[in-house]
């Protein structure tokens, strides 16, 4: 029986949102997916595979390639379980749901919803947000779980890249406007003007190829540490 853990994130766009609307989270209309980070380890020894999936323009067709692209590299691995950080209640509910509505609006591809689903009927979660609220307390999030455990989350940091972030404060919430690095408010906008790229055919140019860069390592932070948060508990709160 094998005793593989997958772990997974997924990073969001919500072109349909009005910028100054509160989104709802359990709500897939209000969402696309962007991009999917998938981790996997055999066994709690072995080295952690990690991958991550982004869309390749826009439109139901181009969200539909990305789940098959996920989906055929988790049902290439045997793992019983999947490691979320509150996937319960967010990542899961618009994975799939999100693929069950672009195949709708594409009227095709209603397998790869049915794919999605199966897939997370017979893989365990194992949702470490639960057992960090019940210790930590409510809202706490990932990288304040991690830091409670001693685990260090790396940073995106923004210096790294050669973009221009200077208007990023102006889409954050004030705690994390002056932040030097990337955070989960910076996805959508950054996301969009990636796809913008992208369509315009300006993959080869170096904005791009650092926007990817960043994106992707803003992906793996969020999800390969969730194995050392794991091997934490049971959590115990600091005294």
């Amino acid at each position: 029986m094998t005793t593989g853990r997958f772990a997974f994130d997924i990073e969001t766009i919500n072109p349909q949102l009005e910028a100054d609307r509160k989104p709802d989270f359990q709500n897939p209309d209000q969402f696309e997916l962007f991009s999917l980070c998938c981790a996997y380890q055999p066994d709690p020894d072995a080295p952690i595979e990690h991958e991550v999936f982004v869309r390749e323009g826009r439109g139901p067709a181009a969200e539909l390639d990305l789940v098959e692209r996920t989906v055929d590299w988790l049902d290439a691995r045997g793992g019983e379980s999947i490691l979320t950080y509150n996937g319960e209640y967010f990542d899961f509910v618009q994975f799939e749901g999100r693929a069950r509505i672009a195949s709708e609006a594409l009227e095709f591809r209603h397998d790869l919803s049915d794919r999605v689903a199966s897939f997370l009927e017979s893989t365990e979660s194992d949702d470490l947000r639960i057992d960090a609220w019940d210790c930590f307390g409510e809202y706490t999030s990932f990288e304040e779980a991690c830091e409670h455990c001693g685990i260090e989350v790396p940073r995106t940091m923004l210096e790294a890249y050669e973009i221009d972030t200077d208007a990023y404060a102006a889409h954050r919430d004030t705690l994390d406007a002056m932040k030097p690095y990337f955070v989960g408010a910076d996805v959508p906008v950054v996301g969009e003007r990636y796809l913008d790229l992208l369509e315009a055919g300006a993959t080869e140019t170096k904005t791009f190829a650092e926007l990817h860069s960043m994106l992707e390592h803003y992906a793996v932070t969020d999800v390969v540490p969730l194995f050392d948060l794991a091997d934490e508990r049971p959590f115990v709160a600091s005294a």
